[in-house]
């Protein structure tokens, strides 16, 4: 099931990218001048069902390699779309060979115009472990080109990946499902926002795709919730700071977070932005202490979960090293989408990035005036 024929003279005639009228042209002519690859015969245009346009072979010829399906031939269709959004040349379909002899294929290949093939979008549906990717990815790098995976299928199959990023395979989870209209809708997932597969490949062949991870920089999660400052000549809403997290939700102290590079700065950042929070707390024997932002009375409260509350989460960029490594602070390594301003559960050294909310799970145990 290829999406790609070519005319008698050598013209590629690529089938999700053709106008409705050069489609319909094909499809109806008794002798269209539309070939199969490697001299295979006739192509014969032809609609999936999942509705992406492709050319099959003539009755009783024979075919090569793994029949494709439905889902691998829409995946590889909706590339075609975004590279040639964002201005490039692309193909699908395409073989070459490393400097030492092994071969590699390509669902879709891309260049900038007049420029050599330099970037390969893999539509992975079918069940591959992490080593198989790093194979294949290196075959890529061996003949300067770099490789976009869009993983359709069974995430757990890279685990390790997920948890641990790196630069050299840019892999990324897509989903399938229908829009409102009962189409097929294919999203990559990339930063907390989902994205249509033409979108994403448009967007990384121009610049929208980011790493970040230098082995140090790492991102805490500031807890605040709400509360209201217990003296009666105030009674002002306040924010207070009463826990910290790691990006995988496991609780931090608040003094070894408070004592990490960076978060000194980031707290001072967070006040600029949110008036209502209180000074950063300091401990009082078994519960914490702070200052209210408005009439500077000192507030007393226990660091125990405020739940079925909403809660502020703050990202502040820290020094990670070896103290934080200890504390399950990990250096952070990611791809990101669009301008640093916009990367969720991300955040500058001595910074603060997107701030948001969450609802705890459970009701509180309400805590006494002057006391938390």
């Amino acid at each position: 099931m290829p999406l790609l024929a070519y005319t008698h003279s050598g013209e590629p005639l690529v089938a999700p990218l053709l106008f409705d009228h050069q489609w319909e042209h094909l499809r109806s002519a008794q002798n269209r001048d539309a070939w199969m690859p490697h001299g295979k015969g006739r192509a014969i245009p032809k609609v999936s069902r999942l509705g992406t346009r492709f050319f099959a072979h003539p009755p009783g010829q024979p075919t090569t390699g793994a029949k494709e399906s439905d889902l691998h031939l829409y995946i590889k269709a909706q590339s075609l779309i975004g590279a040639r959004a964002a201005g490039w040349d692309a193909l699908p379909e395409q073989s070459g060979t490393t400097p030492d002899g092994h071969d590699w294929r390509a669902d879709v290949l891309c260049r900038r115009p007049g420029k050599a093939w330099t970037v390969a979008v893999e539509a992975q549906v079918q069940l591959q472990g992490e080593e198989a990717y790093r194979q294949r990815q290196e075959r890529y790098a061996a003949s300067g080109i770099r490789a976009l995976w869009l993983v359709a299928h069974e995430p757990a199959a890279l685990h390790r990946y997920w948890r641990e990023p790196d630069p050299y395979l840019p892999a990324f989870k897509t989903t399938v499902g229908k829009d409102r209209h009962g189409r097929p809708e294919a999203q990559v997932q990339i930063d907390g926002l989902s994205l249509a597969i033409p979108e994403f490949v448009s967007g990384a062949l121009s610049g929208q795709l980011h790493w970040s991870g230098n082995g140090r920089h790492g991102i805490i999660m500031l807890v605040l919730r709400k509360d209201q400052c217990w003296h009666r000549t105030c009674r002002k809403t306040v924010l207070l700071a009463y826990r910290a997290e790691t990006l995988r939700r496991m609780p931090l102290g608040l003094e070894a977070a408070q004592a990490m590079t960076g978060y000194g700065d980031a707290y001072a950042r967070t006040r600029a932005v949110l008036p209502d929070l209180a000074d950063n707390p300091w401990p009082l024997r078994n519960a914490l202490a702070s200052r209210c932002p408005h009439c500077r009375r000192e507030i007393r409260y226990h660091s125990h979960d405020w739940a079925g509350q909403d809660v502020v989460e703050v990202p502040i960029g820290v020094d990670a090293g070896e103290q934080g490594r200890r504390l399950g602070v990990t250096p952070h390594a990611q791809w990101h989408w669009g301008p640093e301003s916009r990367w969720t559960r991300w955040a500058p050294l001595g910074g603060i990035g997107l701030i948001s909310h969450r609802r705890l799970a459970m009701h509180p145990r309400r805590l006494g005036p002057g006391t938390g």
